[in-house]
């Protein structure tokens, strides 16, 4: 009897095994297979490898279910209250969350709603913003980064509140994009909080990724939000708005992963796959608005808090959603392995979390920030702050940033490293501020040493923020300082070696080695002692 699906019983093989020969049969890298033979082989291991899932409980139900039915509590009456009789701005109001929440803040009672977005302008630096009245909403073509447009409507309209949401969305379409993605991030908040000031907004609500999160990261999109972040952090330092933000994860109403992979079966012949184990945390619309709307309520003046939900769940391997989508869709098609694409490719840092509680760690919320951290009162929220920088530093690769996104002779590939470079001296300004208990214990965490040696760490690719990290220690390891840390000797020593093998740090591992060869010496001294002392109370 011919079985009802190509997804026929098959002895279950190791997963990690079946994933291993997909990708010896098309190496990472190379382009989507067409012939017909492979295509069968491939086939067939797809097969065993959703076989493989099964046999551990997986693919029988959507691995997100339980993030489409999550829901944070929403203060209602304390958010209608502060939207009664005012009017509202929401940048990027035509995208999947802006137009969510224009419906929202309508449905609450607001005065009048204004949303701007670049969707319909027919380019950037049209000198007037066109715009279409429906009802409780005006729907206004204009670009952020266009000063003179957004003025033209902060003029005619009078927002007491804003929720910029206007940017470039896709990681991978940022890498190719860099120019756009930098300057709509940049001059788009600049503009914005601008012009909050000069007409008296009440608050403005921004929002970021949990991709900021990052110590470092040369990512453009990540890196592009991350500048924006200080930019808001700087306005509350400088100006009289109430700033507030909040950081989002995957939004599965609005996934591009999804969407991809969806168009991508309705065709096929075969799926195309970044790499295993990568995985994706997510939450849904209804968190995102409730984020946004929750922190009119919990904003203060003189702090930018940010906000995320408390409960994001497990994160979900992004091969698991994609095979879990072919079994429902029956068709069958085999999947490969293309390799990780550009906007996908840092690894993650170990070294990103506080491990002292691991039951308390939050996936948006850096080791630096978490001192920050509190809950909301129905819990469902945390609220946070960013670590302190240099604004100094800030300013000058804010202006530096301006000047080359404007030189038109400077290609998109050559704005990369400029940006990463900003990135990389504002984080070292955050490291400087941070004492070096606290570098230590990202240290220990980032390379941890039995991890390193089991080959679960490629330190070379964490070099950048190991160089950060090593950089900031230097002149500041006291006894004092290594006694009151987390790392023992013994350890601190290995740290030390594991520092050693990237190329330009031999100052600072000079001076990490005489340390640790000092606090082992010490060490060995005080428990020397300490045996003597124990004999005399014997004796």
């Amino acid at each position: 009897m011919k079985p009802e699906s190509d997804l026929a019983v098959v002895p279950v093989t190791r997963k990690s095994e079946v994933i291993k020969r997909l990708q010896e049969l098309v190496p990472p890298g190379l382009p989507e297979p067409h012939d017909p033979e492979l295509l069968a082989k491939l086939k067939t291991l797809t097969v065993e490898l959703i076989e493989a899932y099964k046999a551990e409980g997986q693919l029988e139900d959507d691995p997100f279910a339980d993030v489409r039915d999550r829901t944070i509590h929403l203060y209602t009456s304390e958010v209608s209250e502060k939207l009664k009789g005012k009017i509202a701005l929401v940048t990027g109001g035509e995208g999947c969350v802006g137009s969510d929440l224009v419906k929202k803040l309508v449905e609450l009672g607001v005065k009048h709603v204004i949303s701007v977005d670049n969707a319909r302008c027919g380019y950037s630096s049209e000198p007037k913003p066109i715009a279409e009245k429906k009802e409780s909403v005006t729907h206004y073509a204009a670009d952020v980064r266009n000063y003179d447009a957004l003025n033209s409507i902060f003029d005619a309209e009078r927002p007491e509140l804003v929720f910029h949401l206007a940017a470039q969305r896709q990681p991978g379409l940022a890498e190719k994009k860099v120019r756009e993605t930098i300057s709509t991030s940049l001059l788009g908040t600049e503009n914005i909080i601008n012009l909050c000031e000069k007409y008296g907004v009440e608050q403005c609500v921004f929002s970021s990724t949990g991709k900021a999160s990052r110590y470092f990261t040369a990512e453009v999109y990540a890196a592009s939000k991350k500048i924006a972040e200080w930019q808001f952090a700087q306005a509350v330092q400088q100006g009289k708005v109430t700033y507030s933000m909040v950081r989002f994860t995957h939004t599965l109403d609005n996934s591009l992963v999804s969407f991809q992979i969806d168009e991508k079966i309705k065709v096929g012949p075969v799926i195309n796959v970044h790499a295993p184990h990568r995985y994706l945390t997510a939450q849904n619309l209804s968190e995102a608005r409730h984020l946004l709307l929750n922190a009119l309520i919990f904003s203060k003046p003189d702090q930018l808090k940010f906000f995320t939900v408390t409960n994001l769940g497990w994160p979900t391997e992004t091969l698991e959603m994609i095979l879990y989508k072919i079994v429902q869709s029956g068709k069958g098609w085999p999947i490969y392995f293309q390799g990780l694409q550009p906007g996908y490719e840092e690894p993650f840092f170990l070294g990103q979390f506080d491990y002292g509680n691991p039951t308390d760690i939050h996936l948006l919320i850096n080791t630096l920030e978490d001192p920050y951290r509190s809950k909301d009162p129905s819990g469902d929220t945390i609220i946070a702050e960013l670590a302190p920088f240099s604004n100094e530093i800030l300013d000058k690769h804010l202006a530096a940033l301006k000047a080359l996104v404007n030189d038109l002779d400077l290609t998109e590939e050559q704005l990369k490293p400029c940006l990463a470079e900003a990135i990389r001296e504002i984080t070292s300004s955050i490291c400087a501020k941070a004492s070096p208990q606290a570098l230590l214990k990202i240290l220990k965490w980032g390379i941890n040493p039995k991890r390193v040696k089991a080959g679960e760490i490629e330190v070379p690719k964490q070099k950048d923020i190991l160089a950060l990290l090593a950089k900031n220690l230097y002149g500041r390891l006291s006894l004092d300082v290594l006694n009151t840390s987390i790392v023992k000797a013994d350890e601190f020593a290995e740290l030390v070696e594991i520092l050693a093998t990237l190329p330009g740090l031999e100052t600072e591992v000079a001076y990490m080695r005489a340390a640790a060869k000092e606090w082992k010496n010490v060490a060995q001294s005080q428990a020397t002692e300490n045996v003597k002392q124990k004999d005399l109370v014997t004796q």
